[in-house]
């Protein structure tokens, strides 16, 4: 084959890997895998804050790797996507709830159709009233303000309930920013003060410290209603069945991409988005590798900060899973 001829063979092949590529994106997955599709907008909170398109692309490899019964493609943030018409499952990740807000109108039929939707961080935030009240329809809680509140604290996890999302799943603490004192789909509670909900389970609950309670009346800060519960166990992570069979779950953490190197709470959102998807969560839960801080940062596809403590963060993430 002459020089000329190789290069338009090699041109044809790259062309036909990315239609397949975007055939792929469109339509639904071969041999009856459920598809997963993740949206995110854009990255902000600094180097390595609500990192959503570097989170969503490890988790949705970590899912094709290691679930072969899913196909997981990734999107950035659009109005318009013909591959949630294929979506068993959709991953939202985006601040002030933006995608909720954006794609409302969108999701509202294949959420009435019983796909699966996952909120991450502040996407559970949608700020308008019209936006919660779908977050709340469609994955069975949301943040609003002025009633919840997004402190930074150590949560710790000490147990976790009979439910496939939480296969696996080992007692650990974590810090993070989690937001707490969600709005439920209903206004009742368990003896122990967690929602009892119809369809919906606490997945992650643990105990704030009381200074997280003390801040000033504000739509982050504090309210009366959140200082009247000292000592009482929040939920910051969820599953929930809608009354149509359709599934959703929200975590309020992830606001530092770090967050993902601890193994239960990465395997807890990737047990969340195979359940989401109707799909079988392994007995043990979703296996996964803990990603390494190269691995992390390379995700990230950010240069490396120069005051940043790079032997801080690693000594941190190998304590995680202590």
């Amino acid at each position: 084959m002459s020089h000329a001829l190789q290069i338009v063979a090699v041109c044809i092949a790259a062309m036909s890997i990315a239609a397949g590529a975007a055939f792929g994106a469109d339509a639904a997955p071969a041999g009856g895998k459920k598809k997963i599709v993740f949206i995110h907008g854009p990255e902000s909170h600094g180097f390595g804050g609500h990192a959503y398109g570097p989170a969503f692309r490890m988790l949705a490899r970590m899912l094709n790797e290691n679930v072969p019964q899913v196909e997981a493609v990734v999107m950035p943030e659009a109005k318009d996507l013909p591959a949630l018409d294929t979506a068993d499952a959709i991953v939202l990740g985006s601040d002030a709830g933006n995608l909720v807000k954006s794609l409302g109108n969108r999701l509202e039929p294949l959420m009435e159709k019983g796909v699966g939707l996952v909120c991450i961080h502040y996407t559970v935030d949608p700020t308008d009233k019209k936006a919660i009240e779908r977050l709340i329809a469609w994955i069975g809680g949301a943040y609003v303000q002025n009633w919840s509140v997004n402190p930074s604290w150590e949560a710790d996890f000490k147990s976790f309930p009979d439910h496939p999302v939480a296969r696996g799943l080992k007692p650990f603490k974590l810090f993070d920013e989690w937001y707490y004192h969600m709005k439920f789909a209903e206004d009742k509670e368990d003896a122990t003060g967690l929602p009892a909900v119809k369809g919906l389970t606490p997945i992650l609950a643990a105990v704030p410290p009381e200074s997280t309670r003390k801040g000033k009346d504000g739509p982050h800060s504090g309210n009366p209603e959140v200082r009247k519960r000292i000592g009482m166990q929040e939920v910051i992570g969820w599953a929930y069945e809608r009354p149509n069979g359709g599934r959703g779950f929200g975590t309020t953490g992830m606001h530092e991409h770090w967050c993902w190197g601890q193994d239960s709470f990465r395997k807890c959102v990737l047990n969340a988005i195979v359940w989401t998807a109707k799909a079988e969560v392994p007995k043990d839960g979703v296996p996964s590798k803990a990603p390494t801080f190269e691995e992390m940062v390379k995700d990230l596809n950010q240069p490396l900060p120069k005051d940043f403590k790079v032997k801080a963060m690693e000594e941190r993430l190998a304590k995680m899973n202590q």
